[in-house]
């Protein structure tokens, strides 16, 4: 492939991939898309009694193991592996957000960690 080549599909698949972060954002905040990005991964961590990156490392490692079935197999199931790719960079985006919004409020270690701690 080309450079020029390489740029057009570069920018049509990160415009189709920011495009399926805003639609599924509505989604998956359930309400809260526009106050709270994080807001998922904020309410299923209270519920299971996780931080909201260890909510959001899950989410990424299902897409990477299925990137790494891919590598192996060659093989696409239920989702294309394209999507996937989009998904796994819309996770990566999410984590920078989640990262700085936590460093600006001071605690990005009570949060982000919060739930790490275990009692013997």
């Amino acid at each position: 492939m080309n450079a020029k080549k390489f740029q057009l599909m570069r920018e049509e698949f990160l415009s189709r991939s920011l495009k399926l972060s805003d639609d599924k954002r509505i989604e998956y905040t359930e309400g809260h898309h526009e106050s709270n990005v994080l807001w998922n991964f904020e309410s299923i961590g209270k519920t299971l009694g996780l931080s909201p990156m260890q909510v959001l490392s899950v989410y990424l490692m299902k897409h990477t193991s299925s990137l790494f079935n891919y590598f192996k197999d060659g093989r696409e199931y239920s989702e294309s592996i394209e999507g996937r790719i989009m998904d796994i960079i819309n996770y990566l985006l999410l984590l920078v957000a989640m990262i700085r919004t936590y460093k600006e409020k001071g605690d990005v270690n009570e949060q982000v960690h919060e739930n790490d701690r275990v009692d013997l």
